[in-house]
């Protein structure tokens, strides 16, 4: 009985890592380099069109790692973080009217992409932390809106190291 039950365990364990491993390779696949590299291009021109910071203040998104144990993020992660993106920054007026041309084809596009490659019911385990930059975001929405924009680079950089060949 002992024995069946550690097969039937290790079994489930070998099936969770096999459809981790093929989300992330499908992940991989379907997030092109060219659209990470266009919407860096694009967020440097909108970067250089917001309004200067008057002082420099604490970091409004978290210290995520993709490689490191300690704040370790995923694909999943990464959809969360680009929902908040959409809900709470792109939406404002006050950067809506400074979007370059073509930018926000390129998050719908980035956001649809990792909503196919992501299927999860659960939310991460960083969720609440990740809620928590959306508040931030809410309470003083402009400034704060703005302010996540200059951190865009961020995101774009975590997807891009997610995208490349290694191991989670």
């Amino acid at each position: 009985m002992f024995l069946l039950l550690v097969r039937t365990a290790a079994l489930a364990l070998l099936l969770s890592f096999t459809v981790t491993a093929e989300r992330d390779v499908t992940c991989r696949q379907e997030v092109p380099a060219e659209l990470i590299r266009d919407l860096w291009n694009r967020s440097q021109q909108l970067i250089k069109r917001l309004p200067r910071e008057e002082k420099i203040s604490r970091r409004l998104l978290p210290k995520f790692c993709t490689k490191c144990p300690e704040r370790m993020i995923g694909w999943l992660e990464m959809q969360e973080v680009m929902d908040v993106y959409q809900r709470s920054v792109f939406s404002t007026e006050v950067i809506r009217k400074l979007l370059p041309l073509h930018y926000e084809d390129l998050l719908y596009r980035l956001q649809q992409t990792l909503q196919h490659c992501v299927s999860s019911s659960e939310p991460s385990r960083w969720f609440q932390l990740i809620k928590e930059v959306e508040k931030k975001i809410k309470r003083r929405r402009d400034k704060q809106a703005l302010k996540a924009v200059r951190e865009f680079n961020y995101v774009l950089s975590w997807i891009s190291e997610l995208a490349q060949n290694h191991n989670q």
